[in-house]
């Protein structure tokens, strides 16, 4: 059914402004392959633009480049909607990983407000191949594996459903089959809980960036104000940490509890934990000789990505519009926005 409102033709749930105000609708569109008055080619652009920008921003921009006004937020919604049950059981169609040196996942969160629910968490995954133009890793704890080739999986839920879709991405790369695989994250419990159920096989590795933040973290409890110690402190820690030894800094770290205040003392008491429960996924030196990547920059970076287009200031999101956005944003950062397109393509 075709109805028209103030100039604003709805067709087939989606809709298009006609620049010069009129009526009704063109009677051959399906003979012609249009939907809403777009070619596929026009809408696949559309929709591409709306994972981009937001809404309003990409009607501008679309509108300035084309000569005609367009109302995106409709058509984005629906491909975003298609795109949910495409990628059950199919996922991104990335470059395989099965000749890869090494491959990895790194997984992280962050915080989108959803209307009537205040601000969530939205789960993201990486998978990639770690490689080095390097014939041998340099000395130091920096991260000289480099990631590449990366995809991106979303999830606005619980750690189940996100490792579905991880685990989906994974296998349809072929993640398993490269010469050796690591998984790596900040140390929250989901993440490792995920690895040990999916990935077990794999190396797990602490990211060395947070591990340090934590050092920095138990320097400040122990040096309060004195910011010098506090930085020398750190800086001989970190080359124990480097050496494998957490374990050696978790019980050093609650000694020095013992002498504190109260709130210190436990603050410094959660940090020993930290490295103590972490001790096996923090043996750097090791992995680095391994050729392993140590750092997950990858999915931070795409966290950052991410969150351009869903939590910039003043953003509110219904839960079903960010369900629909998530996965036309995650192929449009993995670089497989057209691959996925004739999967969700309007049926004409």
């Amino acid at each position: 059914m075709v109805t028209t409102r103030l100039g604003v033709v709805t067709y087939e749930r989606m809709y298009y402004y006609d620049p010069a105000g009129r009526s009704g609708c063109y009677p051959f569109d399906r003979q012609l392959g249009l939907t809403c008055g777009l070619s596929e080619g026009v809408m696949r652009l559309v929709v591409k633009l709306s994972a981009y920008l937001p809404y309003r921003q990409a009607c501008e921009v679309y509108g300035e480049l084309a000569q005609v006004s367009v109302s995106l937020g409709e058509a984005t919604q629906e491909a975003g909607q298609r795109s949910r049950s495409a990628l059950q059981p199919l996922a991104t169609m990335k470059a395989s990983l099965e000749s890869a040196a090494c491959a990895g996942i790194s997984m992280d969160g962050f915080m989108v407000h959803v209307e009537g629910e205040g601000w969530k968490e939205v789960k993201i995954g990486a998978v990639f191949e770690a490689g080095t133009d390097k014939e041998e890793p340099t000395g130091g704890a920096g991260d000289n594996v480099r990631a590449r080739s990366q995809s991106y999986v979303m999830h606005l839920g619980g750690p189940e459903g996100f490792g579905f879709k991880l685990a989906v991405e994974a296998q349809a790369r072929r993640w398993g089959q490269a010469e050796q695989s690591a998984v790596l994250g900040d140390g929250a419990a989901w993440i490792w809980n995920l690895a040990n159920r999916d990935y077990p096989s794999a190396a797990h590795v602490v990211d060395w960036y947070h591990a340090r933040q934590h050092l920095w973290a138990a320097g400040d409890l122990l040096y309060p104000g004195q910011s010098e110690r506090a930085a020398a402190w750190v800086n001989e820690q970190a080359n124990l940490l480097y050496q494998g030894r957490a374990d050696e800094l978790a019980r050093s770290l609650t000694q020095y509890a013992n002498a504190l205040p109260p709130d210190r003392q436990t603050a410094l008491v959660a940090e020993a934990g930290y490295f103590a429960t972490n001790h096996e996924r923090m043996q750097y030196r090791d992995f680095r000789r391994a050729r392993l990547p140590i750092g997950s920059g990858v999915v931070e970076s795409g966290a950052k990505q991410a969150k351009q287009r869903l939590s910039a200031a003043g953003m509110r999101w219904s839960r079903p519009g960010l369900e629909n956005m998530l996965p036309l944003r995650a192929a449009l950062m993995s670089g497989t926005f057209d691959l996925l397109w004739p999967r969700i393509r309007p049926r004409v």
